[in-house]
């Protein structure tokens, strides 16, 4: 039955475009395998990166567009002081935390989200931005780091 969907598709919307829709169904699958939790709909570019080091999760909701180059953490090493840990005495230093993206979003492209971050539903995140703390729902936010633009509804309805 998928054999039949991937063929009907091939000749609906062309080969190489249906070549790319297979692989980033296939990334999605292995995310999932991985620890990742991502809703229907939701399209992650085949270059997007999104970190799966447990115990930190990423949380991705329904109809979020995820762009190239985009980079989506639940861990950071910063308190580690390098490799040999010179910060803290040799001790893991470690820090983890779950990424939230609500329902309906859109992440630009090469933006970054830190761990520990929530993004709320609707939420459209500019190209280049870095995304260190929560994003209520219903806005627009780029920059690094990512601030209040304006309002996605009035975005979408110009």
């Amino acid at each position: 039955m998928r054999l039949l969907y991937y063929v009907s598709y091939i000749c609906i919307i062309g080969p190489v475009t249906a070549i790319s829709a297979f692989i980033a169904n296939v990334r999605k699958l292995l995310l999932i395998a991985r620890g990742a939790c991502v809703g229907k709909h939701t399209y992650i570019s085949p270059t997007a990166y999104v970190d799966t080091h447990k115990p930190g999760r990423v949380i991705i909701g329904d109809n979020c567009y995820i762009t190239r180059n985009v980079v989506i953490l639940c861990h950071t090493d910063t308190k580690r002081g390098g490799p040999l840990g010179i910060w803290n005495e040799g001790k893991e230093k470690r820090v983890f935390g779950t990424v939230r993206i609500g329902n309906n979003v859109f992440i630009g492209v090469n933006s970054v989200i830190m761990p520990g971050v929530t993004i709320g539903d609707n939420v459209i995140i500019g190209a280049l931005s870095l995304v260190r703390s929560d994003i209520q729902t219903g806005v627009i936010a780029a920059g690094n780091p990512a601030r209040f633009i304006g309002l996605t509804d009035d975005h979408v309805s110009r």
